[in-house]
């Protein structure tokens, strides 16, 4: 493939020629996320700004792989670890899927886990993370609602919806 770098930052657009046609492609980092469930079935949520949509989101923990050497199973306690101040061990970490979210101009792929802890584990709701504003616990009902009507449309935390919708 010849691709040429058009812009050189924390993402790369590249411009991929293929048969004639000008293709503009994302490289950016594979990234991890989990869906944190307790013994009440509720799930736990971050919410933070994302500049993308100018607003506040609520999503499952997540972060890039972005750490030479790292496990993408240590990337993902370490980033639980940062964004709600909770210890995960990696023995508590089911893999659910990889997938690609966002195929048509970008191979990146996410990890999607789901790990249960006891509601208990949740000491405080506010982080000393940069991104996260706030932790929460969210019943189930009340996140399918969110889901249903579109309050919650990040694609791993939909992802992880459907998931416990056929395995709670």
């Amino acid at each position: 493939m010849n691709d040429k770098l058009i812009y050189d930052g924390w993402l790369k657009l590249y411009h991929r020629k293929i048969d004639g046609k000008q293709y503009d492609i994302i490289k950016n980092y594979d990234a991890v996320s989990s869906v944190i469930v307790n013994e009440f079935n509720e799930i736990l949520l971050v919410k933070q700004f994302r500049p993308s949509v100018m607003d506040y989101t609520l999503e499952i923990p997540a972060g890039c792989i972005d750490v030479p050497g790292e496990s993408i199973e240590n990337c993902l306690i370490r980033e639980i670890k940062e964004e709600t101040n909770l210890d995960i061990i990696k023995d508590n970490l089911k893999k659910i899927v990889k997938y690609k979210p966002m195929m048509g101009f970008s191979n990146s792929t996410m990890h999607l886990f789901k790990a249960t802890i006891k509601k208990s584990s949740l000491k405080c709701n506010k982080v000393n993370d940069a991104d996260v504003t706030e932790v929460m616990w969210m019943p189930f009902n009340e996140f399918e609602k969110n889901i249903q009507n579109g309050k919650i449309c990040d694609s791993k935390t939909v992802m992880s919806y459907y998931y416990l919708k056929v395995n709670l």
